[in-house]
């Protein structure tokens, strides 16, 4: 009789504790985390607005005692990043420098249902160069609202940040004359690259970036914040190598760096459209400079769902990215990929004026609005040429459906650049790729391929011929 009482009390507790994680879940919005609920997923609804219908993919979840934190990278209104020492869970490395990203009160219902949509995005999105990848999540304890995501380090922080700290040691190479880029520092350095003494170039490069590594920690934005004082390969490639000691507190930047960026997050968010996914809050404050100077989009919806709801009106000391925020935003709270790339002409303006705020001395208010809507615009930066600010009053056109596609802009960027350069991205992307096609290979459900397009999609041809050429 007795072990049957132990038995039913066992199952008593059992049942009770699990009715009550369900309903702490139903609270916060996170019923259906693990299985999802396609049921209810409607391929007329954007993404970002059913997100957390999407199934949880277990084979993310990471054990959170192979887990080392460090240092905090960063923190905003609603969550820090910290990073950490992840033991396996990349392929061929016993420990991988990470980005762990998790909320910053557990009691906040709306920040942690943010990040779960954030979470369940990536899983779905696939893998890309230009993008933050996801490494893996820890879930267990979802019942009691704590999550963490696992992303990839990018150890030379936000380019808004490398644009600030750096922007005297800026190489301009527009001639006056002309108004056109000379590349000759670049092609000077690819010839070097590719020669016989390349392999000791490499290491001695290597060696300078580990050596440069300083921490900046950003308070505003819920992004990596570290900004190590390293070089790009190209601007390194200007140094003699034997005084590069000598520049640990500069970083040489120029020209040719901000159209590689530029192409670089034109490419992202045309990947990222071909998803059908919309961003929402894009900025140089939410793209991180990592080795090789590839950069890397992040922040795919905490900072817009929580904006969203409180309608952009400014709490305390809470940030807004009004300035980046397309007009129909403003006026009706409406998010599509055209939205975005409006946001991205604001993105070209603050590379091409080296990390200015935008709309510079002009209040983030109503009076704003109405003076952008009446048709002003930003002057040109004072590093761009008139083919670069061409393209940001395209992505400034009132009418959503007239201005161009992040493919659009992707083959622009690109066509501004050396065939070389192109090609080194291009290659650095294929093991992104593979690992996509990895998945596909896996019979794994493709849920985003049921999703109607947000607005316009990348055409499916690679050729960018006819857009250049327009």
């Amino acid at each position: 009789m007795i072990p049957v009482m132990v038995i039913f009390v066992c199952f008593l507790v059992f049942f009770c504790k699990k009715n009550k994680e369900v309903a702490i879940m139903k609270a916060a919005g996170l019923a259906n985390f693990e299985t999802g609920d396609m049921n209810g997923f409607n391929p007329a609804v954007a993404l970002h607005e059913q997100a957390e219908l999407l199934p949880y993919d277990t084979d993310y979840e990471f054990p959170k005692d192979r887990i080392e934190f460090s240092n905090q990278l960063g923190q905003g209104a609603f969550g820090i990043v910290m990073k950490a020492t992840a033991s396996n869970i990349v392929a061929h490395e016993e420990s991988t420098t990470v980005a762990v990203k998790m909320v910053k009160h557990k009691n906040d219902s709306q920040a942690i249902r943010a990040l779960v949509l954030e979470l369940k995005i990536m899983i779905h999105l696939g893998q890309h160069l230009n993008v933050v990848n996801l490494l893996g999540a820890v879930t267990t304890n979802i019942a009691k609202r704590e999550l963490m995501v696992i992303l990839e380090y990018c150890p030379y922080g936000s380019v808004q940040s490398v644009l600030l700290k750096n922007r005297e040691h800026f190489i301009d190479q527009i001639n006056p004359q002309t108004d056109e880029i000379e590349w000759q520092h670049w092609t000077e350095f690819l010839a070097m690259r590719n020669s016989a003494n390349n392999y000791t170039f490499q290491q001695q490069t290597d060696s300078f970036h580990n050596d440069v590594e300083v921490g900046l920690q950003n308070v505003t934005q819920i992004n990596h914040s570290e900004d190590l004082e390293g070089c790009s390969t190209e601007s390194m490639a200007m140094l003699p190598m034997t005084s590069m000691k000598n520049h640990r507190a500069q970083r040489i930047f120029n020209t040719t760096d901000l159209v590689c960026w530029a192409s670089q997050i034109a490419t992202g968010m045309d990947y990222l459209a071909s998803r059908k996914v919309v961003h929402g809050d894009l900025a140089t404050r939410n793209v991180l400079l990592c080795h090789n100077n590839v950069v890397k989009i992040c922040d795919f919806g905490l900072a817009r769902s929580i904006y969203r709801r409180n309608n952009y009106k400014k709490k305390g000391e809470d940030p807004l990215p009004f300035k980046w925020l397309a007009l129909e935003c403003i006026a009706d709270n409406v998010f599509s990929i055209s939205s975005d790339v409006w946001a991205y002409g604001i993105v070209l303006w603050e590379l091409f004026s080296l990390g200015q705020v935008p709309y510079p001395g002009l209040d983030a208010n109503e009076q704003l609005y109405h003076k952008i809507r009446d048709g002003y615009r930003m002057d040109q930066p004072q590093y761009a040429n008139q083919n670069i600010y061409d393209v940001m009053l395209h992505c400034w056109y009132v009418n959503p459906e007239t201005r161009p596609s992040f493919y659009d802009l992707k083959c622009r960027l690109d066509g501004m650049l050396p065939d070389e350069l192109k090609d080194h991205y291009w290659h650095l992307n294929e093991s992104y790729l593979a690992m996509n096609d990895m998945r596909k290979e896996r019979n794994q459900t493709d849920y985003l391929a049921y999703l109607g397009p947000p607005d316009e999609i990348a055409p499916a041809t690679p050729d960018c011929t006819s857009v250049i050429s327009s």
